[in-house]
């Protein structure tokens, strides 16, 4: 599985179509112990089709970022690749969360460093382990 990450000083850029570079990770059998990292730099690109286009060139399978509007969801899901969007913490672990199934993808969702989307206090951190039983993060 190959993810991208809008990229902005190791955590998830704000805005896709603005994104100054992109993390793609690449997981082997989707084994987040066996996963290669690259920064891919938009270089002169701006804009919803252009990045998609960047996206499809990288061959990833889904693209998270900050905020991504109608048009630019549109155009990634007409390259089938999946968009990932309302999120904020370190792109590392948002790209191996959703490989290991847990970010919540449904929409509207948050998470922040520790990965809980304010809906706990004193969560340490999303993980294998889990955040809690009072957690709401979709762990």
């Amino acid at each position: 599985m190959r993810i991208a990450v809008a990229y902005d000083n190791g955590d998830i850029g704000l805005h896709f179509g603005h994104a100054e570079t992109f993390a793609v990770y690449d997981y082997e059998d989707g084994d987040v112990s066996r996963c290669t990292k690259t920064l891919v730099p938009t270089g002169e690109r701006h804009g919803h089709q252009a990045m998609a286009e960047l996206m499809q060139s990288e061959k990833v399978d889904a693209v998270i970022s900050g905020n991504m509007g109608g048009e630019a969801k549109a155009a990634l899901l007409s390259l089938g690749i999946v968009p990932i969007a309302g999120f904020e913490g370190p792109a590392d672990l948002a790209a191996d969360l959703l490989v290991l199934g847990r970010l919540p993808i449904g929409g509207g969702e948050n998470f922040s460093g520790g990965g809980c989307a304010g809906g706990c206090s004193g969560c340490s951190g999303c993980g294998p382990e889990g955040c809690g039983p009072d957690c709401n993060c979709g762990c």
